[in-house]
């Protein structure tokens, strides 16, 4: 079992950050290397991604499962399956909390574990695509909150009516 983990804060409020990350839609193409995106519910969907581990290179048919443990606080993603005759099960815990300028600090550890042909390649070898992949995840997500601020920021300054001068 190998451990991987990161925090990044959003100046989006709490609210905002967890309805992105509660929606398959929004989260789903933050998966690196993403072929395909198939949501069957809320809280399930499964992802076709393209895997490479050294010299080895394929696709990995996953399935991706959201538990909310305390809303807008915490929640789970169970990620399990598979491909080239190895398999992969992931466990990630994303926590959230305010800033003190009002934003979102998000906090995130996943926990992995590699079986097949892909876990006898070496651990480091394995451990660096796997950090590798995790890290992309989260840096992805961080980028498309940041896309939301941007879209929030926009509309706000739309929205506010010109002074009038008599």
């Amino acid at each position: 079992m190998r451990t991987y983990q990161g925090e990044f804060a959003i100046e989006l409020p709490r609210q905002t950050v967890w309805e992105f990350i509660m929606d398959p839609h929004r989260v789903g193409p933050c998966v690196p290397d993403l072929l395909k995106l198939d949501v069957e519910s809320e809280t399930r969907f499964r992802t076709l991604v393209r895997v490479g581990v050294g010299p080895v290179r394929g696709k990995f048919d996953m399935m991706v499962e959201v538990s909310v443990i305390e809303p807008q606080v915490s929640a789970e993603l169970s990620v399990r399956g598979g491909g080239m005759g190895s398999r992969v099960d992931m466990k990630a815990k994303v926590t959230l909390g305010d800033t003190e300028s009002g934003g979102t600090k998000l906090d995130w550890r996943c926990d992995a574990a590699i079986s097949g042909p892909i876990a006898s390649l070496g651990g480091r070898m394995i451990d660096n695509e796997a950090r590798k992949i995790t890290e992309k995840l989260f840096a992805n997500l961080r980028e498309a909150l940041s896309s939301v601020s941007e879209q929030v920021a926009a509309t706000s300054a739309e929205t506010v009516e010109p002074e009038t001068t008599d």
